[in-house]
């Protein structure tokens, strides 16, 4: 077991010497890597005072460091506290490429703050076959506007039910 954990730990140090050497690339200064080597050298201290070959340093690094920053969505939650829209109410469109139409509503993401309105934002889409023989095609697809380019004209299918009172049994 203490065999196998100081393996692991040289292992590891072997590891850590060959990354530096590897970021540190081909040096001119020969002094530089032997302070690697050897953590006795009395070259260690002026070698951190050249600053010179590290500037290229960030042009290795990837672009993509996180993989999880590489998979969140384009749109950003930034939903309205009190939804002033629901599906089924007539919006007027009042900014954007479509400013000044009249549509309802479809359908509502309310963790996104979009919603998709009928004929409003309409993108083609260009589809590729599934099949062999089959031939691709070109679709009209209404994508997602956000809630503040939309101004609502009237309530739709939500309206509060009305209270009806019992006739007095006489």
């Amino acid at each position: 077991m203490a065999n196998s954990t100081i393996f692991s730990l040289a292992l590891n140090i072997v590891l850590a010497v060959c990354v530096l050497m590897a970021l540190m690339g081909n040096r001119s200064d020969p002094s530089l890597s032997s302070a690697l080597v050897s953590p006795g050298a009395t070259s260690m201290s002026t070698s951190f005072t050249q600053t010179a070959p590290l500037a290229g340093l960030g042009s290795r690094t990837a672009v993509n460091f996180h993989r999880k920053f590489k998979f969140q969505s384009k749109k950003k939650p930034n939903p309205p506290r009190k939804w002033p829209m629901k599906c089924g109410d007539k919006v007027k469109v009042i900014a954007g490429d479509d400013k000044g139409k009249e549509s309802e509503i479809k359908r509502v993401f309310r963790k996104t703050g979009y919603v998709i309105v009928k004929d409003v934002n309409v993108k083609t889409k260009h589809q590729r076959p599934f099949e062999e023989g089959e031939t691709g095609s070109i679709l009209q697809v209404e994508r997602p506007i956000h809630h503040s380019n939309l101004k609502v004209i009237e309530s739709g299918v939500y309206k509060k039910p009305e209270k009806v009172e019992a006739p007095a049994a006489a």
